[in-house]
């Protein structure tokens, strides 16, 4: 009876994955931050009077949303009291010069009339007159206070622009009285030549910048397909508590004004320029397997793991700082399944280099 020969026992072959790699190279990157605000002006005033009356005139650039220029008169108040405040004051500055020059000339005289008799003591201060002489000295000093005080009083009926800005709201018209003692504004002002936008940050976010106080960070600010360049120029010192985040703040210069103006209370998204960083890696985000992990194919066609770490990423990249080699070829397909050394069929390589 003859027998087929049994055949031999063979471990079928799992078939090689096939993957895409990314060779990189060292390159200089420069760390970009995403953040959003809101535009307000750099000065924001609330506008008083300091002195009591009615309004008599009324600028016709004060109106909300109004431009005014340093130094604009934008309303007046009834002056008259204020005229006759200054009158009197100016009466009172010539009685005090007249009192003054009496007692000068009866300074010089007591003194001539002591030396004339011959006494040979010294004589009081009294006797000189000097007392007299020292509080008709003080009064005219005091006298050009007053008219000072009453002149100021007077210029402060023509209440004038402290700046180049807009009127944000006003509460006082024409005909209408107005007290220094009130505490409520009379308009609220705001000057057009900075704005500033509070831009949050993660304690991370602000490590990816230098040092502000030696060079201010760039800052590309967007709305839709609008552009503005502002300078990142402080971080201020204190971390919200409940969004433990804390705040940069970009300067922005003329904003108000030209084609291509903001408006108060504008939200726009930033991208801050932070520090560059040299000789690290950028890879594509699909790249990097778990938090801290990539396949890097080796000269033999097999995959081994890598540990890198990650300075930053976005949703398309991420950049290493270490754990690659130039010329590394970093594996950028999916694998569903991996194992130390296994083999793959590798896919034309891409040279391009990947910009973060």
């Amino acid at each position: 009876m003859f027998f087929e020969p049994t055949p031999e026992a063979k471990k079928p072959e799992r078939p090689k994955a096939s993957v895409e790699v990314v060779i990189v190279e060292p390159q200089s990157v420069c760390l970009k931050i995403q953040s959003q605000g809101t535009v307000l002006p750099k000065t924001e005033s609330t506008l008083a009077v300091e002195v009591s009356g009615r309004i008599i005139e009324v600028a016709d650039n004060f109106r909300p949303g109004a431009h005014f220029d340093a130094g604009d008169i934008l309303f007046k108040i009834d002056p008259i009291d204020y005229t006759v405040a200054v009158a009197s004051r100016q009466a009172e500055l010539a009685m005090a010069e007249l009192n003054l020059a009496q007692e000068e000339a009866l300074f010089a005289q007591a003194a001539a009339d002591w030396n004339t008799n011959g006494n040979t003591q010294t004589p009081s201060a009294l006797t000189l007159r000097k007392p007299q002489l020292k509080r008709a000295k003080a009064v005219l000093s005091s006298a050009h206070a007053q008219l000072g005080l009453a002149q100021r009083n007077l210029e402060r009926t023509q209440i004038k622009a402290p700046y180049t800005g807009r009127v944000l709201t006003k509460s006082a018209d024409l005909g209408q009285l107005v007290s220094a003692s009130s505490p409520n504004p009379i308009a609220e002002i705001y000057a057009t030549d900075f704005a500033e936008i509070r831009l949050p940050l993660s304690q991370k976010q602000a490590g990816y910048l230098d040092d502000l106080s030696l060079r201010p960070a760039k800052v590309i600010l967007r709305y839709k397909t609008n552009a503005w360049e502002a300078q990142l120029v402080r971080l201020e010192g204190t971390i919200d508590t409940k969004s433990r985040l804390l705040y940069g703040v970009a300067l922005i210069s003329n904003p108000f004004d030209g084609t291509n103006k903001l408006r108060r209370g504008q939200f726009l998204q930033a991208e801050i320029e932070g520090r560059t960083l040299d000789e690290v890696y950028v890879i594509p985000r699909l790249a990097l397997r778990g938090s801290d992990t990539v396949y890097v194919l080796t000269e033999n066609n097999t995959l081994q793991r890598r540990l890198v770490g990650v300075v930053k990423s976005s949703t398309k990249s991420v950049i290493i700082d270490r754990g690659l080699e130039p010329g590394d070829r970093v594996a950028t397909s999916p694998i569903a399944y991996f194992v130390e050394n296994m083999p793959v069929t590798l896919i034309e390589p891409s040279h391009d280099p990947l910009v973060y």
